[in-house]
């Protein structure tokens, strides 16, 4: 089985996803499953903010890293989730006391120093005398956590002749809060895991982490997932959405401020490259680290700078991206890989450039690539051309040739508000251009 943790902003935050052993979900491939699971998650989380926090405005986009571990048999998934639930009730314990004397007067170093070297049952003894609180009178959710799970119920299909209602299974998506550490949970609930022993202290053995080498340069390569259907959903032009496509450069723009270690990105239609300096030591150059938090990261800049870009378009559909991972010796590589997109990026619009002006003109999409089966580069030129009036190379740089995304050195004024002179100094600033590569 495969478990995928989702890591938030700080480390009491985490989700913990259990695919079926048998499972073929993106053929098993790590990054992709990690990222897509990842961006999903960061997606949904953004999109449904408003439901629950109505009068609170979403100040800073929010991201999750995650890593994949591969256990073999069911009773090292057992164990694996009794271990996380300790580790609920441990934490969930020390933040209430914390919190207590906080809120009491407290400061938080005091609060620290009281609460340093206690057990279990001395911050129960804590809560109850200085507090007149009973630790297990807690909501469930707090001290227990959450487990979400597939549950059997009957449910009505249909009506009979007779006025009676005909049920059948069916299974529940269930939110419940409860122990999952002994064997009762799992004795109701046969179908989710089949009944073991529990031992939970040799279960982080199997996490592994692959390492990026050292002194290789890291490409990060953000891909939108279900593109076609997402684009047609929210009405962009065809084949280019400029609109769209500023709002992939502002986030790109914005991952480069996220990470300092990006030095360079190149993106087009639904795709988007990053380069992290051959020194980066982000996440101690873990690729599951690195793979998960850049594809949730870009997902929550997407979704949270969608209204600056389409004010008057409801976002209908989460958009979600997958993400791999690629490590190069030489700076030669990383320019013949940005070289090679830049290649498809060009092959691509100018296939669709061509395509949807012949289904704008009354051809069928069947017979659109009909048409264009076979065709040489310069052929799409004279069908352009000849048939539409249209020079190719006309067309926005954007369009042909992609966005680059990288720093560059600019000269600022600074202390002339009042009339002086001021002071020249250089920084650093985003730039977003449309170049041969």
């Amino acid at each position: 089985m495969v478990l995928v943790m989702s890591t938030g902003m700080t480390s009491d935050i985490t989700h913990i996803f259990i695919f079926r052993e048998e499972t073929e979900f993106y053929h098993r491939r790590e990054s992709k499953i990690l990222s897509l699971c990842v961006s999903y998650f960061t997606s949904v989380y953004v999109m449904k903010w408003k439901d629950f926090f109505p009068n609170k405005e979403l100040k800073e986009p929010p991201y999750f890293d995650a890593r994949a571990v591969c256990y073999p048999n069911l009773k090292t998934i057992r164990d694996y989730l009794a271990w996380r639930q300790v580790d609920c009730h441990i934490n969930n314990q020390y933040n209430t006391c914390f919190w207590m004397l906080v809120k009491s007067g407290k400061s938080e170093q005091e609060a620290q120093l009281a609460l340093k070297g206690t057990f279990a049952k001395d911050k129960n003894e804590l809560l109850a005398k200085q507090f007149q609180i009973n630790y297990d009178d807690e909501l469930a959710m707090f001290r227990k956590g959450s487990s979400v799970y597939r549950e059997k119920v009957e449910t009505t299909v249909k009506i009979d002749d007779y006025g009676e209602p005909i049920k059948r299974p069916r299974l529940k998506v269930t939110v419940a809060h409860v122990d999952t550490i002994g064997t009762a949970f799992w004795e109701n609930h046969p179908h989710i895991l089949r009944e073991g022993k529990f031992m939970h202290g040799f279960v982080k053995k199997f996490g592994i982490n692959h390492i990026f080498s050292p002194c290789n340069w890291i490409i990060v390569r953000i891909i939108a997932c279900q593109f076609d259907q997402f684009s047609t959903i929210h009405s962009f032009d065809k084949p280019n959405d400029e609109t769209a496509l500023r709002l992939m450069n502002e986030s790109a723009s914005l991952m480069m401020e996220q990470y300092p270690d990006i030095v360079f990105g190149y993106g087009f239609s639904n795709e988007y490259s990053f380069v992290f300096h051959e020194k980066s030591e982000l996440y101690q150059r873990r690729e599951s680290l690195i793979l998960s938090s850049c594809s949730s990261y870009f997902t929550s800049l997407y979704m949270t700078k969608w209204k600056e870009f389409f004010p008057y378009t409801e976002l209908m559909q989460t958009p979600h991206f997958e993400a791999d991972a690629l490590c190069y010796p030489k700076l030669k590589i990383i320019c013949e890989y940005l070289s090679w997109r830049q290649a498809e990026c060009h092959a691509g619009n100018q296939y669709n450039t061509c395509f949807w002006m012949l289904v704008k003109s009354g051809k069928s999409e069947k017979e659109a690539h009909e048409i264009l089966k076979g065709t040489l580069s310069k052929d799409k030129n004279e069908l352009l051309f000849q048939q539409f009036q249209m020079n190719y190379n006309n067309e926005p740089a954007m369009f042909r040739k992609g966005s680059c995304v990288y720093r560059r050195k600019v000269e600022e004024l600074a202390g002339a508000e009042d009339g002086g002179n001021g002071t020249s100094r250089e920084r650093w600033h985003v730039k977003v251009d449309h170049v041969d590569l």
